[in-house]
């Protein structure tokens, strides 16, 4: 399960995303998001959809890209639960999920994924 909330003040953009799961369905669902925001600008404008395309590649496949910096206070805040394939959660994660403030129904979905 993968949730982001983006917000923009001013010239600054702010993010709070959400995951849980495998990481290969998180993966196939931020690469399903793209994929439908990628063709909706195309059904608007194939030019920008172009633009689109070439500046998200930039922004994944360039290793100086500012989406590496971890050092860089993005305002971004991101909670993670991640599992391996096959393994299942105990009372024992879940409590400690929970104690760290994963929200509920990111714990739910995490279940039902298991």
């Amino acid at each position: 399960m993968v949730k982001i909330i983006s917000t923009v003040k001013g010239t600054k953009a702010f993010a709070s995303v959400e995951m849980a799961g495998e990481i290969s369905v998180i993966a196939a669902e931020i690469g399903g998001a793209l994929s439908s925001a990628y063709n909706q600008i195309k059904a608007q404008d194939k030019n920008a959809a172009k633009k689109f395309r070439f500046l998200l590649t930039e922004l994944v496949s360039n290793e100086r890209s500012p989406m590496w910096d971890a050092s860089k206070d993005s305002g971004t805040v991101c909670r993670a639960a991640i599992v391996r394939e096959g393994e299942k959660l105990n009372g024992d994660d879940i409590a400690d999920l929970l104690r760290r403030g994963m929200p509920k129904d990111i714990v739910k979905s995490l279940l039902e994924e298991m």
